[in-house]
């Protein structure tokens, strides 16, 4: 996951949070650098190291817990969000949801806090997100093919549980030594008995599995590319039967998608 410099004079609760001088990184900053004055004073119990993430609701940080004597990571509602009840609201939903589930393909979190800020302790090693690694280019087969059956391991865990509409794109999901693991989870809900959202978190994986072999999104980020992306060349990279389903996931008729089943069995093989 790709770090920045926590930001110069920006305050939580506060607590001035001072700017490091130099960027830090989860594998070589090593522990006693949670001692050091480059560490800043973050909410009580916790100090900021550096920014891994900045996402469309919250910040990840990359952080020191003093109880745990520990790396951790807090994922903090961004400052700009922060006078919306209904943001405020999303962060501690999600935080609650991540304390109820157990499964290893599903950031795992210590705790949730509403007051004064809301933020979730998640644990710390997340590894760096797709976005990051496909920044340099398409995924190998077998990455990709453990990107799928993990992926879609914690989308039938999250479904059996009555979860549904993820909003599964390659900056929410993390892969580190050929493990997966889902980040945000801050959209999912429980739909009405009536509402059919199985077959859009297939098309979410969809789309994620087509960035992870193109190296780019199928759809424009606005929705206003609704058509088929182009279909895959024929390069190596994909089998055919690996190819044509994810083209399947991508369906603009949701019953011509496949199940998440049928996506993990075409994709195990190439593990």
């Amino acid at each position: 996951m790709r770090q920045e410099a926590v930001p110069g004079s920006m305050r939580l609760s506060g607590t001035l949070i001072s700017e490091p001088r130099k960027r830090l990184s989860l594998r070589d900053a090593g522990v006693t650098l949670a001692f050091s004055p480059r560490s800043a004073a973050f909410v009580t119990g916790y100090r900021a190291i550096a920014r891994l993430h900045r996402g469309d609701l919250c910040d990840l940080y990359d952080s020191w817990s003093e109880e745990r004597q520990a790396r951790c990571v807090l994922k903090v509602l961004r400052p700009d969000r922060r006078a919306y009840a209904a943001d405020r609201r999303r962060v501690v939903t999600e935080g609650e949801l991540l304390l109820s589930l157990t499964h290893p393909h599903i950031v795992r979190a210590y705790e949730v806090h509403e007051d004064p800020v809301p933020f979730i302790v998640l644990e710390a090693n997340i590894g760096p997100t797709l976005a990051d690694l496909i920044e340099r280019g398409p995924l190998l087969v077998r990455e990709i093919a453990r990107v799928a059956t993990q992926a879609s391991s914690a989308l039938s865990y999250l479904h059996r549980r009555g979860y549904r509409n993820l909003d599964l794109r390659s900056s929410n999901v993390t892969y580190e030594r050929g493990h997966t693991k889902l980040l945000d989870l801050s959209t999912l809900r429980r739909p009405n008995p009536n509402e059919r959202h199985e077959a859009d978190d297939i098309r979410g994986l969809g789309c994620l599995l087509y960035e992870a072999a193109t190296g780019r999104a199928p759809f424009a980020q606005d929705g206003t590319r609704a058509e088929m992306p182009p279909p895959f060349r024929k390069k190596g990279r994909l089998l055919p039967a690996t190819g044509s389903i994810i083209m399947r996931c991508l369906s603009p008729v949701p019953d011509d998608r496949p199940s998440i089943a049928e996506v993990a069995q075409v994709f195990a093989p190439l593990i």
